[in-house]
């Protein structure tokens, strides 16, 4: 495998590479990006950022940025642990390492190529203004309305590269569970198999998703749109704002769906051997008389298989474990009390139209 596809460097983050250390890179693209709609709109007339909520859409476009970038963080994080897990199955040496990054690297680099996530983020982009349009402009100016449409877009081209990168992360862990029989541990200390650190991941996507859904849910709220009659806009509205939490919990769960596969198979498969050779340890304990010494040995092996039993019984076949589903959800809850104030007054708009 090519060193180019053993890497994953999406073009978003080559825009920054030449800005020293990580973190500086990604503040200063994605507050230019919420401060270039912010000065646009204000410059366009007579634009109140404050009382229009424009602020609140800077905000959302630099938080969707940052959340973005601390995703592909985060899913760099998991890349070596992956490949490293698959690699000392194989025996751990260099060649063995490459062939383990082949069978996840490279359905990753080819589902989030650049092109791909251009296409994604252009087609939110004009997406989100379809439904910036139908949701009704308020009366303003020509210049004040192209600037809003720009800042829809802006959110939607971000938010369409964070959306695509839940799909990518799908592929990714899918191609990685087909793989990993052979790679879990039924002694690995997070009684996941060894692949614990992966549903750390998807938790973290999942609650990234969740604050930039939250933001929309209040805009959508706070914004002063001119259709708020229509029954069916209050639907899309409606529509707007669930999506980001159908995303959130299609992350969480859709690439674990896979890995719980994988697991399960393994338990059944590691379980029904060591039956077996318990079932066979206890034939020759009935089957004839036997020396002390004899016995004693069939007994210790007898327990030491019971111990393995015991271990793959608490094996969990879900990769989150307690913890971090009790983590994901705390983040869930939390947001969905900050939404329902834009939920009760979507419910109030349409009562009163």
């Amino acid at each position: 495998m090519s060193r180019k596809e053993s890497a994953f460097h999406p073009f978003y983050e080559r825009l920054v590479a030449w800005v020293p250390g990580y973190v500086i890179g990604p503040l200063v693209l994605s507050i230019g990006l919420g401060l270039i709609f912010l000065g646009a709109h204000y410059a366009a007339g007579d634009a109140k950022i404050f009382r229009d909520w424009s602020w609140l859409l800077a905000l959302l476009i630099t938080s969707a940025m940052l959340a973005l970038y601390y995703a592909t963080y985060t899913l760099r994080v998991l890349l070596p642990q992956m490949s490293l897990r698959l690699a000392l199955r194989r025996g751990g040496n260099d060649e063995d390492v490459s062939a383990s990054d082949s069978i996840f690297m490279r359905p990753l680099n080819t589902t989030l190529s650049d092109r791909n996530f251009l296409y994604a983020a252009v087609f939110f982009g004009l997406l989100n203004c379809l439904m910036g349009y139908l949701f009704g402009l308020p009366s303003a100016g020509a210049a004040e309305k192209a600037t809003l449409m720009f800042g829809f877009f802006l959110a939607g081209f971000v938010c369409g590269m964070g959306a695509w990168g839940i799909y990518g992360v799908t592929v990714m862990v899918a191609a990685f569970a087909n793989k990993a029989g052979p790679s879990l541990d039924y002694n690995a200390p997070d009684h996941c198999g060894g692949v614990h650190f992966i549903g750390e991941g998807l938790v973290a996507f999942a609650s990234v998703t969740l604050i930039v859904g939250v933001m929309i849910s209040v805009y959508i709220h706070q914004f002063a749109w001119t259709h708020d009659e229509l029954w069916w806009v209050v639907a899309l509205q409606w529509a707007w704002i669930v999506f980001p939490y159908v995303l959130s919990l299609v992350v969480l769960v859709g690439p674990a769906v896979p890995l719980n596969e994988a697991l399960r198979r393994y338990k059944v498969e590691a379980e029904a051997e060591q039956m077996r050779k318990s079932d066979a340890i206890q034939r020759q304990l009935d089957a004839e008389p036997l020396d002390s010494g004899k016995r004693k040995d069939l007994r210790d092996e007898f327990t030491h298989e019971q111990n393995i039993r015991q271990n793959l019984y608490a094996m969990g076949t879900w990769p989150h474990g307690l913890s971090a589903n009790l983590k994901y959800f705390g983040i869930f809850a939390g947001n969905v009390v900050a939404s329902i104030s834009a939920v009760l007054g979507l419910l109030s708009k349409s009562a009163h139209s």
